[in-house]
């Protein structure tokens, strides 16, 4: 945590920075527990809390030998009120908060409070957005594990799936195996068969998947904090209609054609002109309606966004999504979906599910 938050207090030149959001404290202290605010000031680090987590901050903070003050919550106060009391103390002149990952009431009321404290509130989006771009050792170590684990899974249902099943029993049934295997999903499955699958955030009905039907599998898990994200398109039996078989083999071409060429030094931009081309000059240019990727990390969807307006290059050791998509409304839809691992001359294919 030292040297990430050195960094941040080189960039922006404030006396102190404020994290609330559970996901960026875990990203900078490893703590797998919300409910309090991380605040940091050049000399000194505090924990804002409630009573009922007192114990819990001073066990973990305890055992990395970290030296946190602990501020709990007195009655009639509030978060903001307690962070403002620490900051009057200690002088402060300039406090850092990301707006993105601060929820919005409080972030009125800490900026409406400390301007009659005459103390700078730096407002800036995505504090944590470049240190969270290249993932370490550590962080590949735990996001590989992930994807192996929801690979398997998907490559299970694959085999179970059957006519008479509903989506609803799929979904369940991959909670089930996310169970067994100890770990979280990383965001709610999707399951989406027929028509459905024409709507790519679907929610999981009680429409039951029929013989020779088409099914998008969305899934992910959590890992020691770190996120998996695969897609699946599966046909039942021996599918009658051959354009899902058409439109599969388009978005797969359109899906390879990134994952030969990407790596780092490649423009953001370039992933999603390359799938978008293959899938435009095939004719579906008003078919694919999202960008083709994402990256991943401590949440499900990080920065960058691949779109053909991103800027920036990919780096070695991002890791994205891959996912090009095409949906013919009130017919089907078809999504390939893979994490990936940027590296300087290629990528490497974390996910591994069966096609």
């Amino acid at each position: 945590m030292k040297d990430k938050i050195s960094k941040i207090f080189a960039k922006y030149k404030t006396d102190g920075v404020l994290f609330t959001n559970t996901e960026e404290i875990f990203y900078l202290s490893g703590a797998g527990f919300g409910g309090f605010w991380l605040l940091v000031l050049k000399d000194k680090t505090y924990a804002i809390c409630q009573k009922m987590i007192e114990n819990q901050i001073k066990e973990y903070f305890g055992k990395q030998d970290a030296h946190i003050h602990i501020n709990i919550i007195q009655a009639e106060s509030s978060f903001h009120k307690t962070l403002i009391e620490i900051l009057k103390q200690n002088k402060t002149d300039a406090l850092l908060i990301d707006p993105k990952h601060t929820n919005a009431l409080d972030f009125i009321l800490i900026n409406e409070n400390l301007k009659s404290e005459r103390t700078n509130v730096i407002k800036k989006i995505g504090v944590l957005d470049d240190l969270r771009l290249i993932k370490d050792t550590n962080e590949i170590k735990n996001l590989k594990k992930a994807c192996q684990i929801t690979s398997e899974i998907c490559s299970t249902i694959k085999h179970e799936v059957k006519p008479g099943l509903s989506e609803l029993d799929v979904h369940y049934r991959i909670l089930e195996l996310f169970a067994k295997n100890k770990v979280m999903q990383s965001f709610t499955p999707i399951i989406a068969s027929g028509d459905n699958s024409a709507n790519p955030h679907h929610i999981s009905s009680k429409r039951k998947i029929a013989e020779n039907d088409i099914i998008i599998i969305d899934i992910g898990c959590t890992y020691n904090g770190y996120c998996s994200d695969l897609t699946r398109t599966y046909f039942l039996g021996k599918s009658e209609n051959s354009n899902y078989k058409k439109v599969w083999d388009i978005v797969k071409n359109s899906q390879n054609a990134v994952l030969k060429e990407i790596k780092a030094g490649l423009p953001i931009s370039w992933a999603d002109k390359t799938a978008r081309n293959i899938i435009e000059t095939a004719g579906y240019k008003e078919n694919f309606i999202h960008t083709t990727g994402h990256g991943v990390g401590i949440e499900i969807h990080e920065t960058p966004t691949l779109s053909s307006t991103a800027g920036g290059v990919f780096l070695t050791h991002m890791v994205v999504t891959v996912e090009p998509g095409i949906y013919i409304k009130g017919e089907f839809g078809v999504r390939i979906e893979d994490t990936v691992l940027i590296k300087e001359n290629d990528c490497k294919v974390l996910t591994s599910a069966e096609y």
